[in-house]
């Protein structure tokens, strides 16, 4: 990624990003696996909250090879009084160059651990004397700024000794490597420092030193032996150079060197970059390439739903609606003539229909069995397109929300049903009134019929009242027909309407318990991505 110049994103932009992709990663992503992006970040807050102006070089190397008295043939003259001769002790020994810089550098010396009583200071021979006004200022030093710390042996067999060089390793601006005709081919030098820090070549300086001891003519075959074997490490951008603290040979293209980067303090932006570049490249493969357009497939969705729908019943939910809302319907429609000596006792009687078994379908809670299924062949789907790490954490997550899910749908279920069978009732009231109304007129009936019998009422009753009997009767079986026809056709239009109902919660269920999070962790590895496209730069 660039920025809208052209150029690549700078180091802080980078750690930036870097940050965002930590963050976003979280949880998704093994602690082990982001924890040396949290390392860099953490050193590179360190390091900028520390002085800005100076340049921090390390020496290293293995015992024997020269490194102090290299040490000293930068120094050169004009060492502080105090630190004429170097403690006996095998720790760090700082020299910071300008005097006057020295109180801003403690903080940096002291986060390599180096003690205060080994923090030295070089008076450049140009800054000495007595000032004179009448004179322009001296030039600065070129190599002002410059903070020089000779490490311990780092095959020493102290402890402390090799934390301490792994410690300033993974904190300097520039690490210069010495070694010498002897010792370049050491194992341990090779495998425990330049191949794990193979993307730091460009911060790294190797220098073979002693080449004056090298027999006439031997020193390009020895070059070219040390320039194979650091290629193999994976530094084939370092710089070799062969010097000699004793005779001064490649002295003075080192002091340009170095002279180089501090006048350019580009030093500790350039190591961070080698540390971001470094975590990148272990990151890679964890985060993976964005998907197209980090979106739920359509075909996805319809499958996942059509499973939904099976799991939840719902091509069988119109039936069991239907029979139970008709089971509670209709015997509020039927006439109480039924009840009366076992009319059509069997199929209509209300206890028999709810005890029908596998006549009568019930809706039953949704299959956990078959909700299983659809949510890991869903989350396969998705996680498959995913780096395995974050396709691991996403299938967690959607499997992980198989309860929530079914008990959303349970609920809908329940609702849908009892909205249904409440609906189905809602159209019973007319017929049982007319029920009531017909049947007080064949009671009314019988009781003229019995007055004119026995004379307490005219002639003609007997006749009304036999005729009012009749009807009411009729009436009501014939309204007990209608009615528990009207029913039945009401229950199942309650069932279809439950049926849609269903289908449109459990959508809404699928969207808000499934969809939607699968859809934002989607985004989020988008989002993931985007900013490590950043720290790739």
């Amino acid at each position: 990624m660039t920025r809208p110049d052209g150029n690549p994103p700078g180091t802080g932009a980078r750690l930036d990003a870097l940050g965002r992709v930590v963050e976003l990663a979280q949880g998704r992503l093994e602690n082990s696996a982001l924890d040396p992006a949290r390392a860099v970040l953490e050193r590179a807050a360190a390091r900028y909250a520390l002085s800005a102006e100076h340049t921090l070089v390390v020496l290293g190397g293995a015992t024997g090879v020269g490194k102090s008295s290299l040490f000293n043939a930068l120094v050169g003259i004009g060492l502080s009084p105090v630190a004429v001769r170097r403690p006996t002790t095998a720790e760090p020994l700082a020299c910071v160059w300008e005097a006057d810089g020295l109180e801003e550098a403690r903080p940096l010396l002291e986060r390599l651990g180096v003690d205060r009583r080994r923090q030295l200071c070089r008076e450049s021979p140009l800054g000495t004397g007595e000032i004179r006004f009448d004179k322009p200022e001296p030039a600065r030093d070129p190599l002002g700024g410059l903070v020089l710390v000779d490490l311990p042996d780092h095959d020493s067999l102290r402890t402390e000794h090799r934390e301490s060089v792994d410690r300033a390793v993974e904190f300097a601006d520039l690490l210069i490597w010495v070694t010498d005709p002897q010792k370049y081919a050491d194992a341990s030098w090779h495998e425990d420092y330049l191949k794990p820090l193979s993307s730091h070549g460009g911060v790294t300086l190797i220098l073979l030193n002693q080449v004056d001891k090298l027999p006439p003519g031997a020193l390009p075959e020895c070059l070219g032996d040390l320039r194979r074997l650091v290629d193999a490490d994976g530094l084939d951008r370092v710089t070799i150079l062969p010097v000699s603290a004793r005779s001064g040979e490649g002295l003075a293209e080192l002091n340009e060197q170095l002279a180089e980067l501090v006048a350019g303090r580009r030093a500790a932006m350039d190591r961070l970059s080698a540390d971001v570049h470094k975590v990148a490249a272990d990151l890679s493969p964890l985060i993976g390439l964005a998907m197209d357009g980090d979106q739920i497939l359509d075909s996805d969705r319809e499958r996942a739903l059509a499973g939904l729908r099976a799991a939840a019943g719902v091509s069988s939910l119109a039936d069991a609606v239907a029979a139970r809302a008709a089971t509670g319907a209709l015997p509020l429609v039927s006439s109480p003539l039924r009840a009366l000596g076992g009319l059509w006792r069997g199929k209509d009687n209300p206890t028999a229909v709810r005890t029908a078994g596998p006549d009568v379908p019930v809706a039953v809670p949704v299959d956990r069995g078959a909700l299983d299924q659809v949510l890991n062949h869903f989350a396969n789907a998705l996680a498959t397109k995913l780096p395995r790490e974050w396709g691991r954490a996403l299938r967690a997550q959607i499997t992980g929300s198989r309860r929530d899910v079914a008990e959303q749908l349970d609920l809908a279920l329940g609702q849908c049903e009892l909205a249904a069978v409440d609906g189905a009732r809602g159209g019973t009231l007319p017929a049982r009134i007319g029920h009531v109304l017909l049947l007080l007129l064949s009671a009314a009936g019988v009781v003229a019929a019995a007055g004119g019998a026995v004379g307490l009422l005219p002639g003609y009753a007997v006749a009304a009242g036999a005729a009012g009997f009749g009807v009411g009767l009729l009436g009501s079986l014939l309204l007990d027909v209608r009615a528990r026809a009207s029913a039945r056709a009401r229950a199942i239009r309650a069932g279809q309407v439950a049926a849609g109902s269903l289908a449109v919660e459990l959508a809404a269920v699928a969207q808000d318990g499934l969809f939607a999070p699968a859809a934002a962790e989607l985004d989020r590895h988008r989002r993931t991505y985007e900013a490590f496209a950043t720290v790739y730069g």
